[in-house]
């Protein structure tokens, strides 16, 4: 089947939080969210090289994010904690291989919601929407070798370590140094801490 043509139900809702596709309108926030994790940011994410982005760009960063989600190239989606309706973090589902199917998953955390669950959360859920409703074969996730945190998350989730890419990149900051990426992976998601789950059923 042509994945342009899937329906993929949405929002996903835990009991803390909502999970949905970026879409025009939601650039304040993203900018606030950057702008206020943006030392931690540039040490891991290849995209937050060189200054903090205006307005202006967030907004048509979200706007492209929605673009492609449409396309189905790649499934970003934004982490707002139901309580008060703040952008708490974002996921998504990467290197998509739609003839297996297989999906990377990757996050990052907004400094004022690092440490309370929220990452372990949402990656939860989109694991086990990955499988139950995409009918995911494989699910990964990448993390550089000194991402403690990352590498916490996949851990907590019951992801396995397949391997370590040796000098696989460089660090996205100066003098970038050559980094180690470790890989995990799920083939199921049976196992996985329990959490209530729900998103739209056809």
């Amino acid at each position: 089947m042509n994945p342009i043509l899937l329906d993929i139900p949405m929002p996903i809702e835990t009991p803390r939080l909502l999970l949905r596709p970026p879409q025009a309108g939601d650039g304040a926030e993203l900018n606030a969210a950057i702008l206020e994790s943006f030392e931690e940011l540039q040490t891991w994410m290849p995209w937050m090289e060189g200054n903090p982005p205006p307005v202006e760009k967030s907004e048509e960063n979200v706007r492209r994010a929605y673009a492609q989600w449409i396309l189905r190239e790649d499934l970003r989606l934004s982490i707002f904690d139901r309580a008060t309706g703040r952008l708490a973090s974002s996921t998504g589902l990467h290197r998509i291989r739609w003839n297996l199917p297989s999906f990377e998953i990757g996050y990052w955390a907004r400094s004022s919601f690092v440490g309370r669950g929220y990452i372990t959360e949402a990656v939860n859920a989109l694991t086990r929407f990955t499988f139950q409703q995409l009918g995911a074969k494989r699910v990964e996730i990448r993390c550089d070798f000194g991402n403690h945190r990352s590498i916490s998350v996949a851990k907590r989730l019951g992801f396995e370590l397949e391997g370590t890419l040796r000098q696989e990149s460089r660090r996205y900051q100066p003098p970038h140094e050559l980094r180690d990426t470790e890989i995990f992976s799920r083939l199921h998601s049976d196992r996985l801490p329990e959490l209530d789950v729900k998103w739209p059923r056809a």
